[in-house]
Protein backbone atom coordinates (compact mmCIF):
# COMPACT_ATOMS: atom_id res chain seq x y z
CA UNK A 1 0.00 0.00 0.00
CA UNK A 2 3.07 2.31 0.66
CA UNK A 3 4.17 1.96 -2.71
CA UNK A 4 1.16 2.74 -3.85
CA UNK A 5 1.39 6.33 -2.62
CA UNK A 6 4.67 6.97 -4.18
CA UNK A 7 3.52 5.44 -7.39
CA UNK A 8 0.52 7.60 -7.68
CA UNK A 9 2.58 10.64 -6.59
CA UNK A 10 4.90 10.27 -9.38
CA UNK A 11 2.35 9.71 -11.73
CA UNK A 12 0.46 13.27 -10.67
CA UNK A 13 3.60 14.56 -10.78
CA UNK A 14 4.49 13.20 -14.49
CA UNK A 15 1.06 14.01 -15.51
CA UNK A 16 0.77 17.73 -14.18
CA UNK A 17 4.12 18.41 -15.63
CA UNK A 18 2.89 17.35 -19.16
CA UNK A 19 1.47 20.78 -19.64
CA UNK A 20 1.92 22.47 -22.48
CA UNK A 21 1.33 25.86 -21.67
CA UNK A 22 2.76 25.79 -18.63
CA UNK A 23 3.32 28.94 -18.34
CA UNK A 24 -0.35 30.46 -18.74
CA UNK A 25 -0.02 32.04 -21.86
CA UNK A 26 -2.55 33.50 -24.23
CA UNK A 27 -3.07 33.17 -27.99
CA UNK A 28 -2.26 36.19 -29.87
CA UNK A 29 -3.73 37.57 -33.91
CA UNK A 30 -3.27 40.37 -35.54
CA UNK A 31 -2.62 42.40 -38.56
CA UNK A 32 0.30 44.35 -40.14
CA UNK A 33 -0.03 47.07 -43.24
CA UNK A 34 2.32 48.46 -44.27
CA UNK A 35 1.25 52.17 -46.25
CA UNK A 36 -1.65 51.31 -45.98
CA UNK A 37 -1.53 47.67 -47.53
CA UNK A 38 -1.61 44.46 -45.80
CA UNK A 39 2.40 43.39 -45.98
CA UNK A 40 2.23 40.34 -48.35
CA UNK A 41 5.22 38.35 -46.10
CA UNK A 42 7.06 38.46 -43.00
CA UNK A 43 7.62 38.04 -39.31
CA UNK A 44 6.91 39.80 -36.13
CA UNK A 45 8.42 39.27 -32.96
CA UNK A 46 7.98 39.62 -29.81
CA UNK A 47 10.74 39.89 -26.54
CA UNK A 48 9.91 40.41 -23.13
CA UNK A 49 11.58 44.21 -21.79
CA UNK A 50 14.82 43.44 -19.94
CA UNK A 51 14.57 42.13 -16.41
CA UNK A 52 11.19 41.07 -17.01
CA UNK A 53 11.33 37.52 -15.53
CA UNK A 54 10.18 35.04 -17.12
CA UNK A 55 11.78 36.57 -20.27
CA UNK A 56 10.14 35.20 -23.43
CA UNK A 57 11.26 35.87 -27.06
CA UNK A 58 8.28 34.44 -29.88
CA UNK A 59 7.24 35.39 -33.18
CA UNK A 60 5.03 34.40 -36.00
CA UNK A 61 5.71 34.69 -39.85
CA UNK A 62 2.80 37.18 -41.13
CA UNK A 63 1.10 35.91 -44.26
CA UNK A 64 -1.07 38.30 -46.31
CA UNK A 65 -1.52 40.68 -43.64
CA UNK A 66 -2.18 38.59 -40.85
CA UNK A 67 0.36 36.97 -38.25
CA UNK A 68 -1.36 34.42 -35.36
CA UNK A 69 0.68 32.42 -32.29
CA UNK A 70 -1.32 30.04 -29.83
CA UNK A 71 -1.19 30.25 -26.42
CA UNK A 72 1.54 27.33 -26.34
CA UNK A 73 3.89 30.17 -28.07
CA UNK A 74 2.11 33.12 -27.29
CA UNK A 75 2.22 35.81 -24.82
CA UNK A 76 2.67 35.79 -21.03
CA UNK A 77 -0.32 38.24 -19.26
CA UNK A 78 0.69 41.47 -18.41
CA UNK A 79 3.80 41.75 -19.27
CA UNK A 80 4.99 44.61 -21.94
CA UNK A 81 6.54 43.02 -24.92
CA UNK A 82 8.58 44.91 -27.45
CA UNK A 83 7.19 44.45 -31.02
CA UNK A 84 9.76 44.33 -33.80
CA UNK A 85 8.48 42.99 -37.79
CA UNK A 86 11.07 42.30 -40.59
CA UNK A 87 10.04 41.84 -44.10
CA UNK A 88 12.90 40.65 -46.78
CA UNK A 89 12.34 40.82 -50.54
CA UNK A 90 15.02 40.43 -53.33
CA UNK A 91 16.08 43.19 -54.90
CA UNK A 92 15.22 43.07 -58.77
CA UNK A 93 17.64 42.70 -61.34
CA UNK A 94 20.16 40.96 -58.81
CA UNK A 95 19.33 37.49 -59.57
CA UNK A 96 22.43 36.12 -60.53
CA UNK A 97 21.39 32.33 -62.14
CA UNK A 98 23.48 29.17 -61.78
CA UNK A 99 22.56 25.28 -62.73
CA UNK A 100 22.53 24.56 -59.44
CA UNK A 101 18.88 26.62 -58.46
CA UNK A 102 19.86 26.56 -54.52
CA UNK A 103 22.98 28.07 -55.52
CA UNK A 104 21.59 31.07 -57.36
CA UNK A 105 22.82 34.44 -55.84
CA UNK A 106 20.44 36.99 -55.25
CA UNK A 107 20.42 40.18 -53.05
CA UNK A 108 17.99 41.03 -50.61
CA UNK A 109 16.85 44.31 -48.59
CA UNK A 110 14.57 44.81 -45.46
CA UNK A 111 11.51 46.90 -46.65
CA UNK A 112 10.19 47.38 -43.18
CA UNK A 113 11.69 50.94 -41.85
CA UNK A 114 14.06 50.62 -39.17
CA UNK A 115 11.73 52.21 -36.61
CA UNK A 116 9.87 49.28 -36.72
CA UNK A 117 12.45 46.88 -37.14
CA UNK A 118 15.81 47.14 -35.55
CA UNK A 119 15.10 50.39 -33.68
CA UNK A 120 11.52 49.78 -32.83
CA UNK A 121 10.35 51.20 -29.75
CA UNK A 122 6.58 49.62 -30.05
CA UNK A 123 4.91 47.81 -27.10
CA UNK A 124 2.19 45.64 -26.78
CA UNK A 125 0.65 43.99 -23.46
CA UNK A 126 -0.93 40.98 -23.44
CA UNK A 127 -4.20 40.27 -21.18
CA UNK A 128 -6.15 37.42 -19.70
CA UNK A 129 -8.76 38.07 -21.73
CA UNK A 130 -9.26 37.26 -25.08
CA UNK A 131 -8.83 38.23 -27.57
CA UNK A 132 -5.49 39.61 -27.81
CA UNK A 133 -5.76 41.07 -31.04
CA UNK A 134 -3.33 43.60 -32.51
CA UNK A 135 -2.91 45.98 -35.58
CA UNK A 136 0.01 47.21 -36.51
CA UNK A 137 -0.13 50.10 -39.62
CA UNK A 138 3.38 50.80 -40.35
CA UNK A 139 4.31 54.04 -42.56
CA UNK A 140 7.56 54.33 -44.50
CA UNK A 141 7.68 57.58 -45.18
CA UNK A 142 10.56 57.18 -47.41
CA UNK A 143 7.85 55.20 -50.02
CA UNK A 144 5.59 58.63 -49.93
Amino acid sequence: MKYLFFILLSLSFIVGCNNNNPQGRVPVRGEVTLNGQPLAQGNVLFSSLPGTTPMVVTGSPIKSGTFSLSAEHGLIPNQEYLVQFSSVEEVPGTRTETDDPMAAKVQTRNIIPPQYGTESKETVTATKKSPNVYRFELIDKTAQ
